[in-house]
């Protein structure tokens, strides 16, 4: 198999696992718009991002159909909705309303960013920059907040694996065990994944912070 074939049947295998963990994590208890619900929804999106990077891979990159721009640019917007979607999780579960609106409003403004930089060129890696800031500041207050309860090992080590893995991408290696580049990310993402699950379940499942934990 190619390394584009690799890289799309492990795309497959991965959006599978995330739209598994994102049915679980969406729960009747939840409030819709709690840091629980959301992140089910960051699980959703991240697992639509993945099944539609597949279906460029498998279908149209190969033959450099002419929607394969098109693709690659879906990919690329849902992506970067997800790093939005993790930054928003992240404000709302540990921080204060006024700096919620803060944070949230700046994320609207990288988000808008990111696609208009991505509709004009294809470009990767301003939408890894977006999700590793979103990733690094939820790896901060999770840690931070370990001993209070509100944060979450599990998510901690889940971000240090994503990030871990996300880096594959841009060593210029060819991956291992003959799975290419793209196809050891995808494995590498696994596990991440898992802990990012399990990590999840810790979050608030009610929109108000005073409310019912």
């Amino acid at each position: 198999m190619t390394d584009l074939a690799l890289s799309a049947l492990t795309d497959v295998i991965l959006a599978c696992q995330i739209f598994f963990l994102a049915g679980l994590a969406f729960r009747p208890t939840f409030e819709v718009g709690s840091p629980a619900w959301l992140w089910a929804l960051y699980l959703a999106i991240s697992g639509t991002a993945t099944a539609l990077g597949a279906i460029d891979h498998g279908f149209f990159e190969p033959i450099e159909h002419p929607g394969n721009p098109a693709m690659k640019f879906a990919t690329r917007a849902t992506l970067a909705l997800a790093a939005f979607l993790l930054l928003l999780t992240t404000a709302l579960q540990f921080m204060s309303p006024l700096w919620t609106r803060i944070v949230v409003g700046a994320g609207l403004v990288v988000l808008a960013a990111t696609l208009w930089v991505n509709w004009v060129s294809d470009d990767l890696l301003a939408v890894a920059a977006s999700n590793g800031v979103g990733m690094l500041l939820a790896l901060v207050l999770h840690a931070s907040n370990l001993r209070n309860g509100r944060g979450s090992l599990m998510m901690c080590v889940g971000i240090v694996l994503s990030i871990a893995a996300s880096s594959l991408v841009f060593t210029g290696g060819t991956g291992v065990l003959g799975l290419g580049l793209y196809g050891t990310l995808h494995v590498a993402l696994m596990p991440a994944v898992l802990f990012l699950f399990l990590g999840g379940l810790k979050l608030r499942p009610t929109r108000s912070a005073g409310a019912r934990a």
